[in-house]
């Protein structure tokens, strides 16, 4: 590719490339760049979801190839489970198990998982703003607002795969290019973010469902692009399930999290709430056990931006009225009008023509995230009850203040694109964004520097199991399995220490804290088969609580660090 050719190429494709830059940036700002070494994995060593999430790529890494090719035995076994459960990205997990035999003995792709979310939030937030404004100034600055949205933000310290609300941006910018497509590519582009949003994470499926089915209504309502739209539903849902099935999704029953509804839904205060992500506007009530799911405050920036529009217009609308003696039919008339000249060469389509999508879209979302405890502060407002099967159905969701997301998205670009046609000066809503995202990072800054002491700081994994009898035990040739006797999913950070233990040594756990409620029940129900027949192949720890439990005649306990393993006599 020659000079002229790479120049083209450049200039073509600017806009995304800024919005990717300023999504390193400030990767690089938050994490820095030890998380980028693959065999750096301490930093997912340090407990919680983190950890999990890793221990399920290290399982699923550990286990033979299956069909679906998703599913695994040596965390639940001897049962299967499917890596979506764990919430290790399976579309990367699959595919760097493929190189297994020739990547270092520790790996992990989850920094460059991070940078990749980063990037692509960037770039898909410039996208959508040069898709209303026209400039790439204005929609590289703003791009940031997308990035350093509290609601990537907070899912990236905790669910990595959640932090790829990219997705979101991505299908909100396919549904605004619809029109520019045919009927094939559409239904390829949709099938295509079906595919990765069940090979990401299963919540992504339904979501960005929701924004398609907010254009699709839309159309339908103007009778246009109806059958385009079908066929867009129709691959969107179909290579979804598919991708799920591939993955082994649906090789069990699945239990719904009935007792999640209603105490992590969005709350009537959501948007104003900052949960912890302000200094200056402080937190509201919230109501629910788990009600950080419902986190919906879109930043300061967001509610500085639409300060600064509204400034704005209303000093236009006074320079009219008052320098220019318009009347005030007219004035209004023309400000409402503005901001035509930015859809130069067709490329631009009228403003108001995906209103009827937005609306659809925030209404749904709304509805579904509000759960059937509809809350406002710490109270109750309204309840309601639904049929046993539709309950059953937004029981598999669980947490649905996620839902709420495309709404905060859609009200981050709306502020960005009234601000910029409401300012009277070229070029003046870059600079005010500038300091915007500037105040929102100092706002922000206490729950930005937890992140950097979290991923900046260079952190060695020393395992709490120190006494050599584990050593001993890794030692045994014929050891293969630990079996947990106790319940021990309350105390995560055992069972993730424990874990750890086992994967390192290639030996199998027979439960794990997977998302996949049914594999646990199996796993409680299994054990008194396993206690039947004490096997000399086999770990069975128990809580130092329940020495009362180790009664077995053909055990030998042993107490170590904190609790108590049983060993087969002899």
């Amino acid at each position: 590719m020659n000079g002229r050719a790479v120049g083209a190429w450049l200039t073509k494709n600017m806009v995304w490339l800024l919005g990717a830059a300023v999504g390193i940036v400030a990767f690089l700002c938050i994490y820095g760049v030890r998380v980028l070494d693959v065999t750096y994995t301490d930093w997912l060593l340090g407990g919680g979801e983190l950890t999990q999430h890793y221990l399920g790529w290290c399982f699923f890494r550990d286990s033979e190839w299956t069909f679906p090719i998703g599913l695994m035995d040596r965390m639940s076994y001897p049962y299967e489970v499917s890596v979506i459960f764990t919430d290790s990205v399976p579309l990367l997990a699959v595919f760097f198990k493929l190189f297994g035999g020739i990547l270092p003995d520790s790996f992990q792709y989850f920094g460059l998982w991070v940078l990749l979310c980063f990037a692509l939030q960037g770039a898909f937030g410039a996208l959508l703003i040069f898709h209303y404004v026209g400039k790439k100034a204005e929609a590289a600055v703003g791009s940031l607002l997308f990035v350093i949205a509290p609601v990537m933000l907070s899912q990236m310290t905790v669910n990595m795969a959640l932090g790829a609300q990219w997705l979101i941006l991505g299908c909100l910018y396919l549904g605004l290019c619809r029109m520019r497509l045919g009927s094939v590519w559409t239904a390829v582009c949709w099938g295509a973010a079906g595919l990765l949003a069940a090979g990401i994470q299963l919540y992504f499926i339904p979501i960005c469902g929701l924004v398609l089915i907010g254009f699709f209504l839309a159309d339908a309502v103007k009778k246009t692009r109806v059958a385009e739209g079908l066929g867009a539903v129709f691959s969107y849902f179909a290579c979804s399930v598919g991708t799920v099935a591939l993955l082994g999704g649906f090789g069990h029953d699945h239990v719904p999290e009935l007792t999640a509804l209603g105490q992590s839904g969005f709350n009537l205060n959501g948007l104003l709430n900052t949960q912890g992500w302000s200094q200056v506007l402080g937190s509201l009530p919230v109501y629910g056990d788990n009600a950080q799911e419902g986190l919906a405050f879109p930043g300061t920036a967001v509610f500085l931006t639409l300060a600064a529009g509204l400034a704005g217009w209303f000093f236009q609308l006074a320079y009219r009225l008052l320098i220019r003696r318009e009347n005030i039919f007219s004035s209004f008339l023309s400000l409402f009008r503005r901001g035509g000249q930015a859809e130069t060469a067709g490329r631009f389509r009228k403003k108001k023509e995906n209103a009827a999508a937005f609306a659809f879209l925030a209404l749904l979302c709304v509805l579904i995230a509000l759960s059937p405890q509809v809350a406002f502060g710490s109270d109750v407002i309204a309840s309601y009850n639904l049929p046993l099967w539709a309950t059953r159905l937004w029981g598999m969701v669980g947490n649905t203040g996620r839902f709420i997301w495309p709404v905060v998205y859609l009200v981050i670009l709306g502020s960005v694109v009234f601000m910029e046609k409401a300012m009277p000066w070229q070029s003046m809503a870059a600079v005010l964004l500038v300091v915007f995202s500037v105040l929102q990072v100092d706002d922000g800054k206490w729950q930005l520097m937890q992140r950097q002491v979290q991923f900046g700081t260079d952190y060695v994994y020393e395992s709490p199991l120190d006494d050599e009898q584990w050593e001993e035990w890794a030692r045994d040739p014929e050891l293969e399995h630990v079996v947990f006797v106790s319940y021990l999913l309350d105390d995560e950070d055992l069972v993730s220490e424990l874990s750890i233990y086992a994967e390192k040594n290639g030996l199998t756990v027979n439960d794990f804290c997977s998302a996949c409620q049914t594999i646990r029940t199996k796993a409680a129900e299994n054990l008194l088969d396993a206690l039947a027949e004490v096997r000399e192949d086999t770990l069975y720890i128990y809580l130092a609580v329940d020495e009362a439990m180790c009664v077995s005649p053909d055990m030998d306990y042993t107490h170590v660090d904190g609790v108590i393993v049983g060993t087969a006599k002899g």
